[in-house]
């Protein structure tokens, strides 16, 4: 794999927009309100899949991207300075509504699902197009070299993989050859760590390992739930599964006390903390409200200091 420098877009943009519910449980206008937000403050990264959100009822996964695609439509001329995401492997079979059963990755998958997501998109290419999952059933070298005939016809910008174990990560990376491999990683991350025996499936979190074998091949890295469904935030939503750790309560009490400092509540604090740690990961934030959004964009653009995201490196990791 050639060296990739560590960002994750050639359009710069200090967080990616998550998209999963465009069209689903927030509705069209909504979304397409937001878009406009996002692009005139800057946000050009959008984030989106061709199975988001199939398991909301009525949902099919055709509604974040074709979503996307008329607003993309209803605004020309603003294509080119966008950098759009999509995924493909996990959606599930005509007549099924289960991960199970997913369309996978295997070469004639690949780019079937490429063609239907461009279509849903009204766009004749894609900046960046993660495999979703892990499909071992079809070798990585297939997969990856699938994704590279796409890139060089043209369909695909660069590529990506999602959800992918350090084992998995590392022989992905050896099964790119000669060509050039997967350049960005999206994965399960934030501030608090789970515990080691936590039950993330089907996500996959970016750990230590996964990062290591990130930083040694020059990938980029995004966090994907990064505010833990607003666990920081609201008394109402309690930490998932798993995040309740010996080191979670010393930890959230120092996330407080910068998020105090800089200005910010604890969510947004997360956010800042990802993009200036020195292991940058870009948060990819999902929002509902543009309230929300305007909250993510402030977040982002507010700087800790070095003394602050030291102090938060050392919570989380306990020391």
């Amino acid at each position: 794999m050639t060296s990739h420098e560590n960002t994750t877009s050639t359009v710069r943009s200090p967080m990616t927009l998550g998209t999963m519910y465009f069209g689903t449980t927030v509705p069209e206008p909504t979304a397409a309100r937001m878009l406009d937000e996002a692009y005139d403050s800057g946000i050009r990264s959008w984030d989106t899949a061709n199975n988001y959100a199939f398991w909301v009822p009525g949902g099919s996964g055709d509604e974040s991207e074709t979503v996307l695609g008329r607003w993309l439509r209803t605004h020309p001329g603003r294509r080119d300075s966008l950098d759009v995401a999509t995924k493909v492997g996990a959606r599930p079979r005509p007549g099924s509504r289960d991960l199970a059963d997913a369309l996978g990755l295997s070469p004639t998958a690949i780019r079937t699902q490429v063609h239907d997501s461009l279509r849903r998109l009204r766009t004749d290419h894609v900046d960046l197009l993660y495999a979703h999952i892990d499909d071992s059933s079809v070798p990585l070298a297939d997969t990856i070299g699938a994704m590279q005939e796409l890139r060089r016809d043209g369909l695909v910008r660069r590529i990506g993989a999602s959800n992918l174990p350090a084992p998995r990560l590392r022989e992905a990376i050896r099964s790119a050859g000669n060509g050039e491999g997967y350049s960005l990683l999206q994965q399960r991350f934030s501030y608090l760590r789970p515990d080691a025996d936590a039950n993330l499936a089907p996500q996959v979190l970016l750990d230590e390992a996964v990062a290591d074998a990130c930083g040694s091949a020059g990938i980029g890295m995004l966090g994907y739930s990064p505010l833990l469904s607003g666990a920081y935030t609201r008394g109402d939503r309690p930490l998932p599964d798993g995040y309740a750790t010996a080191v979670t309560a010393r930890a959230l009490r120092i996330l407080d006390e910068v998020a105090a400092s800089a200005g910010l509540d604890a969510g947004q604090t997360v956010l800042a903390w990802m993009g200036q740690r020195r292991q940058r990961v870009q948060p990819v934030v999902g929002v509902s409200t543009p309230a929300q959004l305007r909250s993510a964009a402030t977040a982002v653009r507010t700087s800790l200091g070095i003394d602050s995201l030291t102090a938060l490196d050392a919570a989380r990791m306990g020391r």
